[in-house]
């Protein structure tokens, strides 16, 4: 072998790939070289990187939005009976909601199943109205001027949906990073709170949403919407996702 092979060679093995190669310029049995093709296969094999999806966009948490259980069960049978799940999407279908939502929620690294939040907050009614609360993703007074919306008797962002869908996904991706990816704690924290989340698991010692014991609207919030989550998967896959990147879809 020449010099320059051979050093092209010990770039790119290590310490056992060299010894092999030094054997077999001592011997020219083929056993040798079938080793060292052997040798050389395991090594590349072991460098592969594994496959991730655009951007590096990992969900680690996906077991969340398809887990099953008492409570959320309760609530799928409520949502396959009646046709709330598909008059929310249709809503959303038919004015483009989604199709902006997701786009949104992608820039944010959200997950996915999060665009369709508006199915249970105001079944994607833009001028939702609930007396504390407005918009399509129900943002009170408070939490919207937080979020860079403005709210004055001359004007109200929270009923301009592309405005307030921006301040949801920051709103949200905040909300998990605080409760580190937690999604159920997150969406708690969306409906009752972050800091009533956080003083709730504190004084219960624990962050398991299912073993805490909350207020009635906070403790239904996340297996209603989890139920949802089932119904729409399932009875209306052409709706769900609907406008969102291929990819991203499937990373839930």
């Amino acid at each position: 072998m020449s010099s320059y092979g051979r050093n092209i060679f010990l770039r790119n093995f290590d310490y056992t790939s060299l010894f092999l190669i030094q054997q077999c310029i001592k011997s020219t049995n083929i056993w040798c070289r079938w080793l060292l093709l052997v040798s050389a296969l395991f090594f590349v094999g072991c460098s592969a990187k594994t496959p991730v999806l655009r951007d590096g966009r990992e969900y680690n948490k996906n077991g969340v939005w398809k887990q099953s259980n008492s409570r959320i069960s309760k609530y799928v049978n409520v949502y396959t009976k009646n046709k709330h799940v598909k008059i929310c999407l249709d809503r959303a279908t038919s004015r483009k909601y989604l199709h902006y939502i997701h786009r949104v929620f992608y820039k944010y690294k959200l997950p996915p199943e999060l665009a369709h939040l508006p199915i249970l907050e105001s079944c994607f009614d833009s001028k939702a109205d609930s007396g504390h609360a407005r918009g399509m993703w129900q943002f009170t007074k408070s939490t919207a001027k937080d979020y860079g919306l403005e709210v004055d008797w001359l004007s109200d962002d929270r009923l301009n949906w592309r405005k307030s869908t921006h301040s949801a996904a920051r709103y949200l991706r905040i909300l998990g990073k605080k409760f580190d990816n937690n999604w159920e704690l997150a969406l708690a924290g969306y409906n009752g709170g972050p800091n009533y989340m956080a003083r709730q698991i504190k004084s219960q010692g624990t962050r398991n949403f299912w073993k805490l014991k909350l207020r009635k609207e906070t403790h239904e919030y996340v297996p209603k919407f989890l139920a949802m989550i089932k119904v729409a998967r399932s009875r209306y896959p052409d709706l769900f996702f609907q406008g969102s990147p291929r990819a991203w879809a499937r990373s839930g």
